[in-house]
């Protein structure tokens, strides 16, 4: 089934960025929080039904809302190229990156790997959206994920998905910046009110 990510609401710390300075373009900016909008919206209605129901509804976002959006953030990023906090401003770039998580193709998250891991080095986007970011992606493209942020919908439960090196996740997601696993695990079944597992080590 689909894969989840908590990359969305922003339980784990409270919103993230503020706008601090003019950004070069507003009206793009104001357009990529509308998109925001819209998406955490439409995914906020439907996370206190079964999981057989939030996938359905997932696949009907993901038609409805997730593949314009990704449509329309190619043509921002060929305008104006790969639309960073000096561009959008840091609320932008925040909706930027949350939208493009649920794009329905991979091709904009590939032309945006490298300044993605710019601005994670340079401290424009925390920890739980660059590897939301980084496990979707190698999920994607048939590896294992890096930080445990990926669940599965499966037997109406969240699973997480093949994750690589499981008995040194935990030290990884310490050494990234990410809370521990079990803080994670218990916000997403607050979030999908789903029970949430890992697989087993042995």
């Amino acid at each position: 089934m689909r894969a989840i990510f908590f990359a969305f609401l922003f339980l784990l710390g409270g919103t993230f960025f503020s706008v601090l300075a003019q950004p070069a373009y507003p009206e793009i900016r104001d357009e990529l929080l509308k998109m925001e909008r819209v998406d955490q919206d439409a995914r906020l209605k439907y996370t206190n039904r079964s999981a057989e129901e939030q996938v359905k509804c997932l696949a009907k976002i993901s038609t409805t809302i997730d593949a314009p959006n990704a449509t329309r953030l190619e043509k921002i990023f060929n305008e104006i190229g790969f639309p960073n906090t000096a561009k959008v401003g840091k609320d932008g770039f925040q909706a930027f990156m949350i939208i493009l998580q649920h794009a329905t193709t991979d091709e904009l998250r590939i032309k945006s790997l490298k300044p993605i891991g710019a601005a994670f080095k340079n401290k424009e986007l925390p920890a739980m959206d660059y590897v939301n970011f980084i496990d979707r992606l190698r999920l994607h493209q048939g590896k294992k994920q890096l930080y445990g942020s990926g669940f599965d919908f499966k037997d109406g439960k969240l699973v997480m998905s093949p994750t690589k090196d499981l008995k040194n996740l935990e030290k990884r997601r310490t050494e990234i910046g990410l809370p521990p696993l079990a803080e994670y695990i218990k916000a997403l079944e607050e979030m999908y009110h789903l029970k949430a597992e890992i697989p087993k080590l042995f």
